[in-house]
């Protein structure tokens, strides 16, 4: 028989093995017998440590110190290891659903016919849309047919749209295109189903651009979401004058011009003029609506049009606009830096009224000028004047989306001679620059005003 060899383990560190207990003071090493059931399977018996680790056939002798330390940390190893989250994304119920009964079929009980397609779906699952709920549970004859075939009669809808839609029955989230909303909200419409529909006007209200915000109008208008027909209102008064755009103009209908240019809301950075010759522009693309070119070609090109056909323009298009109380007036297109002082000025506005208007240090400031800037045969020298407006303040992004706004709301302000008054203050961590404002002014005919209908919100003038 081979000699029986054995290993001595030692604590890193540490060059010899340690002594025994007990082996007296020779400090000789005293190596232990090889029969018994120690040596049989292979355990080591550690002094000091009542634990038995198997080794590899051997005896070993550890030091007891050393051998409970390296306890104490594998123990609080073991325990950080069990408090230690792992995270491993488990396949959801909901997408098993989606691909098993949606996307193959399994266990169907049902087939839907539409637009040369077919799905094999679950009644289970189609009662969550109030059309097929009404259909399977009345009287109709659908309600025991295995096979229904749809008619679609929305233009809007498509195989893809209902693919969409089916499949929302199927799964927790839906994830739609900008590019789809209309689609999807059709066929969403069509079944009935009051989650989808909500989520698409949702990602409506959040995709408000140049580009979609005409068909957004126009589809909310169609499908009952109002919300979203008056955010889309509410951008086009935003972005009308202070975004112009040639494809903008030639989608808009003559019912949402009429609306914008009737709305005393209109965003406007310029004069009343201006509004003038955005209309101007807008009918000109309505009549000639195969007209390419850039924005700053469109006035030119709209005059030399116009002027060859001057005798066939309808006037009376364009005078109500002029009727309106409330007309825009220019106080600046952007403010460059946050800290500049900036002023403007009307010479004999509101017949003989000079107001000076003025924005330093975050404060807006109208002033009434009489004397000190003298503007001779302009300027009323009555003790008192007042005049109603409104100034309003806004931001927009890239898209032409409202960041940040303030407004002052209407107002009737009356003044002294050269008398200023701070009509708005700004808080600087609001302010996001460019910073577009507007203001708007009362405008009441002298000619048509009678002490009898005079309105009592009315300024004097």
């Amino acid at each position: 028989m081979g000699s029986l060899s054995s290993r001595v383990l030692r604590h890193p560190g540490r060059a010899r093995a340690h002594q025994e207990p007990g082996s007296g003071a020779g400090g000789s090493t005293r190596r232990p017998e090889t029969g018994g059931d120690a040596a049989g399977h292979g355990f080591c018996y550690c002094p000091g440590n009542r634990k038995r680790k198997r080794s590899s056939g051997a005896f070993c002798y550890c030091h007891p110190d050393s051998e409970t330390d390296e306890d104490e940390e594998e123990g609080d190893e073991q325990q950080r290891l069990l408090n230690t989250p792992r995270r491993k994304k488990l396949k959801s119920t909901s997408k098993y659903i989606y691909q098993t009964l949606f996307l193959n079929g399994e266990n169907s009980d049902i087939k839907i016919c539409a637009l040369g397609e077919e799905w094999n779906l679950h009644k289970i699952y189609l009662c969550q849309s109030g059309y097929f709920s009404s259909m399977f549970s009345g009287s109709w004859k659908e309600s025991s047919m295995n096979i229904i075939e749809l008619e679609i009669p929305d233009q809007n809808i498509d195989i893809e749209a209902l693919q969409v839609a089916f499949g929302s029955l199927y799964r927790d989230d839906v994830l739609i295109k900008p590019s789809r909303v209309i689609a999807i909200l059709a066929a969403a419409c069509m079944l009935q189903l009051d989650g989808l529909i909500q989520q698409c006007g949702e990602t409506m209200k959040e995709t408000i651009n140049v580009k979609t915000v005409c068909g957004y109008y126009t589809s909310a208008g169609t499908y009952g979401l109002d919300s979203v027909k008056k955010k889309c209102l509410e951008w086009l008064l935003n972005n009308l004058m202070t975004h112009q755009n040639v494809e903008l103009f030639k989608e808009l209908s003559i019912n949402v011009m009429k609306q914008l240019i009737g709305s005393s809301n209109l965003f406007v950075m310029q004069v009343e003029m201006d509004v003038y010759t955005a209309l101007k522009k807008w009918m000109f693309l309505q009549l000639v609506p195969s007209w390419n070119g850039s924005l700053k070609q469109l006035l030119t090109e709209t005059d030399v049009w116009f002027s060859k056909r001057r005798k066939g323009i309808p006037e009376i298009f364009i005078e109500n606009f002029y009727h309106s109380h409330f007309f825009a007036s220019l106080l600046s297109k952007k403010l460059i830096e946050k800290f500049a002082q900036y002023c403007w000025r009307w010479t004999g506005f509101n017949f003989g009224f000079d107001l000076l208007v003025t924005y330093t240090n975050r404060y807006i400031i109208f002033k009434r000028n009489t004397l000190n800037q003298p503007c001779s045969g302009s300027v009323s020298l009555q003790p008192r004047r007042s005049i109603a407006f409104r100034l309003r303040l806004a931001s927009f992004d890239s898209s032409g989306k409202l960041i940040c706004s303030r407004t002052t709301g209407y107002q009737i302000l009356t003044l002294e001679k050269d008398q200023e008054q701070v009509v708005m203050n700004l808080d600087s961590r609001l302010l996001i620059f460019p910073l577009y404002i507007c203001c708007n002014f009362l405008y009441i005919s002298p000619e048509k005003r009678t002490e009898n209908n005079r309105h009592p919100e009315n300024p004097e003038n």
